[in-house]
């Protein structure tokens, strides 16, 4: 499974990562994952989204 969230469509983010001495290292972040389970057509789910994805289906939801 790729690392983009399904519903936010959220990716790792490239950032420069720089020294003392100003030299300049591409580094990533990660994003937050969680493992949340939904009911789904008749069943339940186990999807992989991202924390911020979370408190959105919790606003709309709740």
């Amino acid at each position: 499974m790729s690392n983009i969230c399904i519903l936010t469509k959220k990716k790792k983010i490239s950032k420069n990562k720089v020294s003392h001495s100003n030299i300049k290292n591409k580094n990533f972040s990660k994003i937050n994952f969680n493992n949340y389970i939904i009911w789904f057509e008749k069943k339940f789910k186990k999807i992989k989204i991202s924390s911020k994805s979370i408190k959105i289906i919790n606003k709309c939801i709740f």
